[in-house]
């Protein structure tokens, strides 16, 4: 009887531990709305705004003049490019640092965290679901960005287009003569390697969105969380260019000591670096779809050791 009791309860909390497995998505997905919705009131979309305004800006920037008409029209496209690229990263950055960093804070000082953890609401999907809104707001108004640069970029394209054949023509250039040319315009518009580039970043603010959210578990501050995202990302952008500077001020290579250390940096903090394929995909290095995979697989690895870490020491937590 008591073995057949044993084999009850043991099949009771399996059923219970699929159930509660079964409607984590569901939770998740109801925390990441109300973060969602705390993010907007923020009035971060005004940070729209301000890319709109300035990418108006651009129709209206002196371009490269003293270049020749083959090469003005692509510099004028990679400038718009290099622009647009630079400010999601800088916006993405900030974002995901300063976001992530006040999201356990408020929801403590307004009490909600009280109300949410008393509800059978485990602490892994609390902070999955606060992590999957950063990412939510930060995808869409990544969205909003890119669709402005390619409008813009398609804009350019036509007008530029229209520019080289008239000047062209004025050179005494036949039409069919001027496929080359008009290639070199479409083929600096042609916003694809962009596209996969700012998936990339994407994926790199999600891995920073988590470890931001992990130091914020046991830091006792907005801004020391914020400085602590901020160090890291800086480190894991610059760690293999760090090492490599301490290693070569050594005179008998690297010690296992140091090696060691490298290890463990790498293991701790991302190498951040990976993510940042923008310069490659402006300047015009093709990227692949299993490039794109493979830096898929290690984001998620990255963010599921980050919130199983922040998990566990946010159940270990007094509030």
């Amino acid at each position: 009887m008591r073995r057949a009791d044993k084999s009850t309860q043991t099949d009771c909390k399996m059923a219970a531990i699929l159930r509660s497995l079964a409607q984590a998505p569901a939770r998740i997905i109801a925390v990441a709305g109300v973060t969602f919705t705390q993010l907007v009131r923020m009035r971060l979309f005004l940070v729209l705004a301000v890319f709109g305004i300035g990418f108006l800006a651009l129709q209206f920037m002196p371009y490269q003049g003293q270049l020749g008409v083959e090469f003005r029209g692509v510099q004028q496209l990679q400038l718009i490019k290099d622009i647009a690229m630079g400010s999601m990263q800088l916006f993405g950055l900030i974002f995901c640092v300063g976001a992530t960093a006040l999201l356990i804070p408020r929801d403590t000082e307004d009490r909600i965290l009280y109300t949410i953890l008393c509800k059978p609401v485990p602490r892994f999907d609390y902070l999955a679901g606060k992590a999957l809104g950063v990412m939510l707001l930060l995808g869409a108004m990544l969205l909003l960005m890119d669709g402005l640069m390619s409008a813009l970029l398609s804009l350019r394209e036509v007008q530029l287009s229209a520019d080289m054949q008239e000047a062209l023509r004025h050179q005494g250039i036949a039409p069919d003569e001027m496929a080359p040319y008009l290639e070199q315009i479409h083929l600096a518009a042609n916003t694809a390697d962009t596209q996969r580039a700012i998936l990339a970043m994407y994926l790199g603010y999600g891995v920073l969105t988590t470890l931001t959210l992990l130091f914020s578990c046991f830091t006792s501050g907005t801004i020391v969380s914020m400085i602590f995202g901020l160090g890291a990302y800086f480190i894991g952008m610059f760690q293999g260019q760090l090492f490599t500077a301490i290693t070569a001020t050594g005179t008998d290579g690297t010690s296992p000591f140091m090696q060691h250390t490298q290890q463990i940096v790498s293991l701790l903090l991302p190498d951040f670096s990976l993510f940042t394929i923008a310069d490659a995909a402006t300047a015009g290095t093709p990227l692949t779809w299993g490039m794109m995979g493979s830096l898929a697989l290690i984001a998620a690895a990255y963010m599921l050791i980050h919130l199983l870490v922040a998990a566990w020491i946010f159940a270990h937590k007094e509030f």
